[in-house]
């Protein structure tokens, strides 16, 4: 693998959509890219739960990729309705703390549609 891990960030939209994401991580893994994404956690949670999980995934990689949606878009900026989206919503505050800690951040972090 490559020295570049990158956190993959996206909404559950959909079924289909979640595939799609898996296989552009496996792409991703093919071309010798480590990735972080949430459906390689085995048994279906990390232990240290999903908040935590996504904090050092985050801290971990060297880039981060948004596959966005108008979902992930909404949920992103915190303006879904109550408990739906939390993962999208709290990578979303996350993200945004990076944005403006960096000084240079178009370098770390890359928007996609998938």
């Amino acid at each position: 693998m490559s020295e570049i891990t990158v956190f993959i960030s996206y909404s559950h939209d959909s079924d289909a959509h979640r595939e799609r994401v898996l296989g552009l991580s496996e792409r991703l893994r093919a071309d010798g890219i480590a990735t972080i994404l949430d459906r390689y956690v085995e048994k279906g949670s990390p232990p240290e739960g999903w908040p935590r999980w996504m904090m050092n995934g985050l801290n971990a990689a060297t880039h981060v990729v948004c596959v966005c949606t108008e979902d992930y878009r909404r949920r992103f900026l915190g303006q879904e309705v109550p408990a739906k989206g939390k993962g999208a919503d709290w990578e979303g505050a996350l993200v945004t703390q990076a944005l403006y800690d960096c000084p240079q951040p178009h370098q770390q972090v890359r928007r996609c549609l998938v």
